[in-house]
């Protein structure tokens, strides 16, 4: 049966509190002949390891940690054990010859897309690169971040980066709504995920004429729309990097854009989404 005991322990920065399981999220089993198996498990802080006592002959034991927390074992009985410290390696031992293990405790990494940005609106056939930060604790380190493309059909695997910087490029994306998607995986198998949405934008087929401007404002002339389309002005300093300014949804085939005027040089286009 597994013990209950009401009690918390804070010993030399490992919380552990014994109580009745709630997770389950690792047992270690233990008999004279084999020790501790498996000996090694990872879990997240928070989660629990159940050790559990199966010796045939009716041996007992004693688990202590290296910090000198610890606690009896009798036969044919469990006992829970729930890990609140922050991550880090907790190595314990039997009272009998070389029976040891070790608990770790693993955060997972973090991950953001830092480009595009989340609802960037790109012109089609769209060709990009996908970057992504990652970082890990100090215990362990970011093993790979894995980029995919998603759609509302399915989800594509582009490229599997196992080292820093992480990024990769896509090349001729049609036009259309997509998901793209950052896995990071740390080397103890934690992983976090990121996401942004992008549009990518129908080829141009509208015109938009030479602005005035009036009242501290350009004034865009687009034509050639389609009625019940949206119209995105996007705006650059190079020529290179665009940014969507505003969305329109076009009521007629032509249609009046305005935009205040910012400073210095700056490049306007237009596209109509899907």
């Amino acid at each position: 049966m597994t013990k209950g005991i009401a009690a918390f322990f804070i010993v030399t920065g490992l919380f552990l509190s014994t109580a009745g399981q709630v997770r389950g999220d690792a047992n270690v089993y233990w008999d004279f002949d084999n020790g501790f198996y498996p000996s090694r498990v990872v879990i997240g802080p928070g989660e629990s390891v159940t050790w559990l006592n199966i010796d045939l002959d009716g041996f007992d034991v004693t688990v202590t940690f290296d910090n000198g927390f610890s606690f009896p074992l009798p036969n044919d009985t469990s006992e829970n054990v729930q890990f609140l410290s922050p991550a880090g390696t907790y190595s314990y031992q039997g009272n009998y010859g070389l029976n040891t293990g070790v608990v770790i405790v693993n955060l997972p990494p973090t991950v953001a897309i830092t480009t595009p940005q989340n609802n960037a609106v790109l012109p089609a056939p769209a060709t990009f690169q996908i970057k992504a930060t990652a970082t890990d604790t100090a215990d362990d380190y970011v093993a790979d971040v894995q980029f995919l493309l998603g759609t509302s059909e399915a989800t594509n695997s582009i490229e599997d980066v196992t080292t820093a910087p992480f990024q990769t490029s896509i090349t001729d994306l049609a036009a259309g709504t997509y998901v793209l998607l950052a896995v990071a995986t740390d080397s103890r198998g934690a992983q976090a995920t990121n996401a942004v949405t992008i549009t990518v934008g129908a080829a141009p087929v509208v015109n938009l004429s030479a602005p005035e401007i009036s009242a501290g404002e350009f004034h865009f002339a687009a034509t050639g729309l389609t009625p019940g389309k949206n119209i995105v002005l996007l705006t650059s300093t190079n020529l290179i990097s665009w940014q969507s300014v505003q969305t329109n949804l076009a009521a007629n085939s032509a249609m009046t854009i305005t935009n205040p005027v910012g400073t210095g040089t700056q490049f306007y286009r237009i596209l109509q989404l899907p």
